[in-house]
């Protein structure tokens, strides 16, 4: 709106300068074209041709002594207020008439040829006034031509100025369109990254924990089992004497807690002083000792055992857990990456249409410029035959009153007798340089 504020007031100052201008130059023009009507008035009467003729030699005068006072008289006084042939001075004054109320100088030069053609001789002056009431016909088909062609113009132009002003207005709001697509959809790529690498560092501290764990585990399965290599070492070293000697330790259960371990005190059957006799006992009478010790070895094997099958099951159920984890982080990362690698393709094709939409907008702009060019480079043309049109309609027509009244009026003049017997006709090459027929167009 402030471009277009901007646009307007320059060009209101632009048009109002012209305007002043063209005002000043008509004004000039007139006053121009009364001086040059007046001119020939005093330049074209017989008295001034014959006088011309007696006076002006040929050539031009050189080595003229400029101390000389030559008495030139500055101003012609006009003694006579109609010096033209009597059978033309009707139309004379027709012409002249005209020619003043419309500015016109082929009119004006017109009316002098008029003045200065003898009666009976009119036939070339009647071919002279047709020619120019064909060419103020012509004058007025262009000007009627040329007046429709610019309201034409002036139509298509504001239309097509219109049309590619709103192709424009749908592209900047497609562009805009786009632009905040495309910026949504960034922001929403940069967040599945985010979660793509949430997802990783998940699964990377899971791995590494149940990589720990499961070293503990190890660790503590290896520790166990030498436990148990070390309890059943001992175990079969303990009992090799019995197995030996063929001694039958009986059942060895496992967790027996009834086994006496502690040695009890001997009874005496004499007394606590007699000596003992030198009789020794058998070879099993410490077996049942023996075999509560290596009860107590298998409980100790067989629980060490249980341990490692509870960390083995504890193994299994960690490692079942790890791996379903796994796979849902794997999974749920290759949704996200299916969908990064999915806005991606919609954010290369928004930017393409972005392109395209752009590249459109430009062509647009370029075809307004030229549109708004175009206008520019007629209107001063335009503008002037629309505002001329009328005034330029109503002295053509006030031309063509005056030449179709002159040439009714020549046509129908008869020659009286005093005036057929006149052979002299004025020379109009006597006056050389006053070629009025080529100032037709004002």
């Amino acid at each position: 709106m402030k471009a277009d504020i901007e646009f307007f007031d320059e060009t209101k100052k632009s048009c109002k300068a012209k305007h002043d201008e063209w005002v000043e130059r008509s004004s000039l023009r007139e006053e121009e074209i009364e001086g040059v009507s007046k001119a020939i008035e005093i330049l074209s009467t017989d008295e001034a041709r014959e006088l011309f003729e007696s006076s002006i030699k040929e050539g031009k005068e050189v080595k003229a002594d400029d101390s000389y006072d030559t008495g030139t008289i500055t101003s012609f006084l006009q003694k006579s207020a109609d010096n033209s042939a009597e059978g033309s001075s009707p139309a004379y004054h027709m012409l002249r008439d005209a020619a003043r109320h419309t500015h016109s100088l082929r009119l004006a030069a017109l009316a002098v040829r008029v003045q200065g053609t003898k009666a009976g001789h009119f036939d070339e002056v009647i071919a002279a006034i047709d020619e120019m009431i064909k060419t103020l016909k012509e004058e007025d088909l262009a000007d009627i031509a040329k007046r429709d062609q610019c309201k034409e113009e002036y139509k298509k132009t504001a239309s097509v100025i219109a049309e590619v002003t709103w192709l424009i207005e749908k592209n900047e709001a497609k562009i805009d369109k786009l632009l905040k697509t495309i910026e949504e959809l960034e922001a929403e790529k940069a967040k599945t990254i985010e979660e793509i690498a949430a997802v990783d560092k998940h699964m990377e501290e899971i791995t590494a924990e149940r990589k720990a764990e499961n070293a503990e585990f190890l660790k503590s399965k290896e520790d166990d089992q030498k436990v148990i290599k070390l309890l059943a070492k001992a175990r079969t070293v303990l009992m090799k004497y019995y197995k030996k000697n063929d001694i039958d330790l009986g059942p060895i259960q496992a967790g027996q807690k009834d086994l006496v371990l502690e040695q009890e005190d001997p009874e005496f059957a004499i007394s606590a002083d007699q000596a003992p006799e030198a009789v020794f006992s058998g070879k099993g009478k410490r077996k049942n000792e023996t075999k509560g010790i290596v009860s107590i070895m298998t409980m100790l094997i067989e629980d060490v055992a249980d341990e490692i099958k509870n960390a083995m099951k504890a193994e299994e159920e960690a490692q079942l857990a790890y791996e379903e984890q796994m796979a849902t982080a794997k999974k749920l990362r290759a949704s996200l990456v299916t969908k990064k690698v999915n806005l991606e393709v919609m954010i290369a094709k928004k930017q393409e249409e972005l392109k395209d939409e752009e590249a459109d907008k430009k062509k647009n702009e370029g075809d307004l410029k030229d549109e708004e060019d175009y206008k520019a480079s007629i209107t001063p043309d335009c503008d002037w035959i629309l505002k001329a049109f009328a005034e330029r309609a109503e002295k053509r027509a006030a031309e063509l009153d005056g030449l179709v009244g002159a040439k009714e009026y020549l046509v129908g003049y008869k020659p009286t007798l005093l005036e057929k017997r006149v052979t002299k006709v004025f020379d109009d090459d006597k006056l050389p340089g006053l070629k009025f027929l080529a100032l037709q167009k004002q």
